[in-house]
């Protein structure tokens, strides 16, 4: 396999600040005590964190400049008053209260500031990441979705409450995996469904007499008739909403319209933000998703075209950048789970991932496969290890099955997944992390335990996954773990 990767150019998970210019204002020790600030005069190496400290010096007296922790201070501290550096802490720190002292001060010298990182990246991934020392994952269940709405992303979801959401026969069918309650209503020309952070409420949008219509549903429980919060009409929108991004305070929805427009809709009324509906867009938006604090959005539509927005403090979108795939293919991304600037893209056609910095508007490292033999259909971060899942689909004329590889780099594969006979256009996490959905063309949706790990938390003794043979409405083979249940869906 013909491929080029480009990795990041400094070895830290956590960003690496320095400040260029000289500044004028510092205070010379950290609080009030004698700690010092972790700056150099003249030469930054005399405070290198590989410095040894000098055991024939009072550790409790300072009588020379250098890198506090070269004195061994935090030892001192943990082993006289019995402390453990992951829970205990004596001393709180803060700028606060020398902000105005410092302000008064008048240093002469220019002095350089050093903000060093939690901790450096030995392996030296591409991402945050914790990567799991070997392959987990297994399969807990397969259900059957006859006629899934395939042309449209956010179809499928997954609640905080451990609900799942689906639209396929015309019905929105919802279910609690490993149990048996399941229900359905009826769910006709429905485009999109999302449920909001808290898992209570279901936003449903569906197109209907050449309007869009969003509902807001709630108590979604059996035998108990859902209950319509609000309705919304849009009767000056001729197109349908193509998908749905819940902010993460839970007050205001992302529409992305068929037309490349997006829309941000007030949920406590359904009504549209004031200010004109944002257009950079020229084809329907298949996905649009906010960053980890909301910080950020950003949407891509069936040409290629990415676009990634700012969120302000009044509510508004304002576009930052864009990414064009200049061979027209619709691309995937997804936010970093718990790094609010960066963000995975693939290109379909030629397979290509790259992580990119939003705030410096830099490519930080890529992957590009110069064979042009598969495409990737769906990629998400898991947000406890930061693993990313990848879903690859291959031509018919290889008779090769679509398979799902987890990366913890570039050119690191920690697991291979494959279970489906068809592409897989949707991937989605549980509210814990720990099971994933993949759903696709082959009108099947199955549930993986990520971990390795039972609903009792103990480890499960499977190795890695296998294809499963003769999968739907058969028994299952050697080789998984299926005490969960195996229950196919009509």
């Amino acid at each position: 396999m013909e491929c080029h990767v480009m990795k990041r150019d400094n070895c830290w998970i956590n960003e690496v600040k320095k400040v260029l210019k000289p500044v004028d204002y510092v205070p010379n020790r950290y609080g009030d005590r004698f700690i010092p600030r972790r700056y150099a005069q003249t030469s930054s190496s005399r405070f290198k964190a590989e410095c040894k400290a000098d055991r024939g010096t009072d550790v409790m007296r300072m009588e020379r400049k250098g890198y506090w922790k070269s004195h061994s201070f935090a030892t001192v501290f943990n082993q006289m008053f019995n402390l453990s550096p992951a829970v205990d802490r004596i001393l709180n720190f803060s700028d606060a209260t020398n902000q105005e002292i410092c302000q008064r001060l008048a240093i002469r010298e220019p002095l350089l500031l050093q903000r060093e990182p939690m901790y450096k990246n030995e392996h030296k991934l591409d991402w945050g990441c914790r990567p799991r020392s070997k392959p987990l994952a297994f399969i807990e269940s397969v259900h059957d979705l006859p006629r899934i709405k395939v042309e449209y992303t956010n179809i499928i979801d997954w609640s905080a409450k451990n609900q799942i959401a689906a639209i396929f026969s015309k019905r929105l069918v919802v279910w609690t995996p490993n149990s048996d309650v399941t229900f359905a209503y009826c769910a006709l020309y429905t485009t999109a469904i999302a449920f909001n952070p808290a898992g209570d409420a279901l936003a449903m949008a569906s197109f209907t007499m050449s309007r869009p219509i969003l509902r807001l549903l709630s108590c979604l429980r059996p035998y108990v008739k859902a209950n319509v919060r609000h309705v919304k009409v849009f009767s000056h929108i001729d197109t349908d909403i193509s998908c749905l991004a819940w902010h993460s305070g839970g007050r205001y929805l992302a529409c992305g319209l068929g037309n490349g427009k997006i829309m941000v809709i007030r949920t406590r009324d359904f009504e549209c933000m004031p200010g004109p509906i944002l257009r950079v867009h020229y084809c329907r938006i298949i996905m649009v998703k906010f960053s980890a604090t909301s910080k950020y959005l950003a949407s891509t539509d069936e040409s290629g075209r990415l676009c990634i927005w700012s969120w302000n403090a009044n509510c508004e979108l304002s576009p930052l950048t864009a990414w064009v795939n200049n061979d027209g293919m619709a691309s995937v991304f997804d936010w970093h789970p718990w790094r609010e600037e960066e963000i995975i893209i693939a290109d379909t056609e030629p397979v290509t991932i790259a992580v990119y910095h939003v705030a410096r508007r830099q490519v930080l490292s890529f992957h590009r496969r110069r064979n042009v033999d598969c495409l990737i259909t769906a990629l998400a971060f898991n947000k406890i290890s930061g693993e990313l899942v990848v879903s690859y689909a291959y031509p018919p004329r290889t008779g090769k099955a679509p398979d799902m590889l987890v990366l913890a780099s570039m050119d690191r594969v920690v697991d291979a997944m494959e279970n489906h006979d068809d592409h897989v256009a949707h991937l989605f996490w549980s509210p814990d992390g720990k099971q994933l959905a993949s759903a696709g063309c082959d009108e099947m949706l199955t549930i993986w335990n990520f971990f390795g790990t039972s609903p009792t938390g103990q480890q499960k003794g499977a190795s890695s996954s296998h294809p499963l043979q003769g999968k739907r409405n058969k028994e299952p083979m050697e080789g998984f773990d299926y005490s969960f249940l195996f229950k196919p869906m009509r």
